[in-house]
């Protein structure tokens, strides 16, 4: 049992923290936090330290003054914390804030049973909000014991846009820019690639976080969790997924290289690092269903930053590096995207069959790749019969003509900004 003078001791610390809250980073998805105001559960998904306890307690001061309740589990010394503490955290909270009817509670999904607590609350007429970091753990309980009680949204690393509120604000704009802005946008961008967006990255320059939060994952949101046999084994394999960013893999192959036994067991770490946010794939786009599960998958890393600093052999190939920030705001969009292969090797990096789009990514194109890129591009947009289709590349900006068609080339940072701003 965790005692109540220690639970003080943390929510004290808890909420000087929050007093101590200086300039933040506005997020583009703050306004749906904002105007949020239904009876169900709101639940912040997302990766480790991506910014998540920093959105609820913008929201806290920003919409509910002192007038809150709040629980970081995500602490060293509640290692220990059981369900049967719960009721000790709330009885703590209100003895000292009062008994206030918003509640706030950070990677509560850290204890067993936290969804029965929760359910509790919501009963007696608080209005909850949540932040977690492990998709799986988080689905399975609030879609057994809160279906219909619960609206989700998840939360990523700093967009271009987010990053540029952070480094340079007065740059932002939309439309035209001028020669000056097209090089210090492209510049700034050229720095987002290789340091990616993570918070503490970006606005405490400490890039240790980079390698220190594949480490958490790891061994707090895996090895602890699944009660892994082979933790080095696994280590490896989440190291060697990072390093494949953008490429095709099979669990086969995978299994193969690290002498695994069965491709079970691969497919199985993949699930466990994608429920962390930390790695997702994509799969090859197929008319037939059946054929999808077949065909190798593409992996990508959530943050361009955490890519290069785990695997440095990576700046070899910044085309990945590039293909892999492409996907990630691709996701952050919510949009529904796979890879494109046909029977003869050509290739596009991304389909979006919803919105009849595809898109290639090229970090330079040259006279000897112009006829690949755009090829692979065309026979895609042939396939989903296509309205869009463009090349994004590292800053080049053209209009191409081949095959008898126009391909508008885009260089990345106008992209990220045009796509992020109209959703805004």
């Amino acid at each position: 049992m965790i005692t109540k003078p220690l639970l003080r001791s943390v929510i004290e610390d808890q909420l000087k923290e929050i007093k101590n809250l200086k300039h933040t980073v506005p997020r583009t998805v703050f306004h749906e936090v904002l105007s949020y105001s239904g009876s169900s559960a709101f639940v912040i998904k997302g990766v480790r330290r991506c910014g998540k306890s920093t959105l609820l307690m913008q929201l806290m001061r920003t919409k509910f003054n002192d007038d809150f309740l709040y629980f970081n589990f995500d602490d060293e010394l509640l290692s220990d914390l059981t369900t049967d503490d719960l009721r000790s955290v709330m009885e703590t909270l209100i003895e000292m804030l009062g008994d206030k009817k918003k509640a706030f509670f950070d990677e509560i999904q850290n204890v067993r049973g936290w969804e029965l607590f929760v359910n509790r609350l919501m009963r007696q007429g608080y209005a909850i909000f949540i932040t977690g970091s492990n998709a799986n753990l988080l689905s399975k309980e609030l879609g057994t014991h809160m279906t219909g009680r619960h609206t989700d949204i998840e939360l990523y690393p700093f967009s271009f846009l987010e990053f540029l509120s952070a480094k340079n604000p007065e740059v932002i704009k939309k439309g035209l820019y001028s020669t000056t802005q097209v090089a210090l946008l492209s510049g700034l961008f050229k720095e987002y690639l290789l340091k990616g967006g993570m918070p503490e990255s970006v606005v405490l320059s400490n890039e240790r976080i980079l390698t220190e939060i594949v480490d958490d994952i790891v061994r707090k949101d895996i090895l602890t969790r699944y009660s892994i046999r082979k933790p080095i084994e696994l280590k490896s394999v989440v190291r060697f997924l990072i390093a494949n960013a953008s490429n095709m893999i099979t669990y086969r192959s995978v299994a193969g290289n690290f002498g695994i036994k069965s491709s079970v067991t691969v497919e199985k770490y993949m699930s466990y690092v994608a429920e962390t946010y930390l790695l997702f794939e994509i799969r090859k786009f197929e008319r037939k269903l059946k054929m999808i599960d077949k065909n190798p998958r593409k992996v990508y890393c959530i943050d361009s930053g955490i890519l290069v600093k785990n695997s440095p052999s990576v700046l070899e190939h910044k085309g990945a590096i590039l293909e892999n920030t492409i996907a990630v705001h691709l996701k952050r969009l919510g949009k529904e995207f796979y890879y494109y292969k046909d029977e003869n090797g050509r290739e596009a990096d991304f389909v979006i069959p919803h919105d009849k789009t595809v898109i290639q990514v090229c970090y330079e194109l040259n006279a000897g790749n112009t006829e690949r890129e755009a090829g692979g591009l065309l026979k895609a947009v042939e396939r989903i019969k296509a309205k869009e289709y463009f090349i994004i590349t590292l800053e080049q900006e053209q209009e191409l003509q081949y095959d008898g068609k126009k391909i508008e080339v885009k260089p990345a940072w106008r992209w990220l900004l045009e796509t992020e701003q109209i959703k805004k």
